[in-house]
């Protein structure tokens, strides 16, 4: 369960990040925006799907000592 929430959360911030990058290359003719912002949404949905998995996921109930 805590995979497939991380794994749509990191998709839909992936897509996001794609999109916008999409939108704003056609706004100025050159492909460094949608390249720069594939890689930043990339690992912005990485880092949203392990934070994600780790909630789901929850803990053992015992602290690290």
């Amino acid at each position: 369960m805590g995979a497939v929430a991380g794994g749509v959360a990191g998709a839909v911030v992936f897509g996001a990040m794609v999109g916008l990058g999409g939108l704003l290359s056609s706004r100025v003719g050159n492909p460094i925006p949608l390249i720069a912002l594939a890689v930043a949404g990339g690992y912005g949905g990485w880092l949203l799907g392990v934070i994600v998995f780790g909630a789901v996921r929850g803990g053992n109930g015992k602290a690290s000592p």
